[in-house]
Order: structure tokens, then C-alpha cells, then sequence
């Protein structure tokens, strides 16, 4: 088992390449005919500024609290 600064050492290349990805995807977003307009009214969009708050806030369970901003929680159709 790793200790946090072992993790941390292990897991930030590619964190912040995740971060640098996620950057450059809104920027090809913003730049695209019709973009400003879908950065600020797309619901998938405002998920992802959320999932991002998410990130911010304190709390073991933060990889949970994203999963369910992306999960369809609504009940299952009926037969």
C-alpha cells in the first residue's frame, strides 16, 4: 500500500493530463461555430461544471458523488 505522497507521485502525470484534455475539448468547444452558446446552455456541460465543484468540495466520496451527476437515476419503464 502506498502512503498519499507515493499516490499523489504515481497518479499526477496523468491527473493533470486529464485536466489538460478536458481544457483543450471546451476550447475546441468555445471555438466551433455555435460554441459560446453551448458552453453556457448545454446540460451535459453544466454536469461537468458540477462534477468539477464536486472536485473542490471535502469528503472521501467524491468519485460516488460524480458517478451519480452522470447516472440516470430515474425509475426503470414498466412493461
Amino acid at each position: 500500500m502506498h502512503d498519499a505522497k507515493q499516490t499523489l507521485e504515481r497518479q499526477f502525470p496523468e491527473m493533470r493530463w486529464r485536466c489538460l484534455s478536458l481544457a483543450a475539448d471546451l476550447d475546441r468547444i468555445q471555438r466551433a461555430t455555435g460554441g459560446d452558446a453551448i458552453l453556457s446552455s448545454d446540460p451535459r456541460l453544466q454536469m461537468l461544471r458540477r462534477a468539477i465543484e464536486v472536485l473542490n468540495e471535502p469528503g472521501p466520496d467524491r468519485a460516488e458523488r460524480v458517478q451519480m451527476l452522470f447516472s440516470d437515476t430515474s425509475p426503470a419503464p414498466t412493461r
